[in-house]
């Protein structure tokens, strides 16, 4: 009996430390959507509501581009949103940053009937910010540097302290 308690106790005790809000659906929802900015200043976005690209060029402000993701990339975004649990990285919280410069996001995203709006950052490392920055960075070198649009935009000049 002490054991069958326990066992509920600890059940309990764990559910409780579960801080995914809600997952995403496993299928790619039809309405799904989405803004990413990111960087040190959040300058650099990839827009599927207005099929744009907006890159940083530091000194030189921002250049934006119309670029449209297949329907194939949506697919393999959606999944690697999934894979990295978008839904329960760390909200940003302020406060003093474990290292400077720091990569931010914020992401607004429709999936299923839902808006959701999330802002984190990478001043402090932890296991799924780590996982989150490799899954963005294969989404940036693997669909959009590669596309035409993309390379047809300015280089920075500049850079961040």
């Amino acid at each position: 009996m002490r054991k069958l308690v326990f066992l509920l106790l600890m059940m309990v005790i764990f559910s409780a430390c579960n801080t995914t809000k809600e997952a995403l659906p496993a299928e790619k929802p039809e309405d799904f959507a989405f803004s990413l900015k990111y960087g040190i200043t959040a300058a650099n976005e990839i827009n599927t509501y207005d099929n744009t690209y907006t890159k940083d060029l530091v000194e030189d402000g921002t250049a934006t581009t119309e670029l449209v993701l297949s329907d194939e990339e949506l697919e393999t975004i959606y999944e690697k949103f999934r894979s990295a649990d978008v839904l329960a990285l760390p909200e940003e919280k302020g406060g003093s940053a474990c290292m400077e410069p720091y990569n931010r996001y914020e992401l607004t995203m429709t999936a299923n009937g839902e808006d959701y709006q999330l802002s984190w950052d990478l001043s402090c490392e932890s296991r799924a910010l780590n996982k989150w920055d490799r899954t963005l960075n294969v989404i940036i070198r693997e669909m959009i540097f590669p596309k035409e649009e993309y390379q047809s935009l300015p280089e920075p000049t500049g850079g961040y302290d």
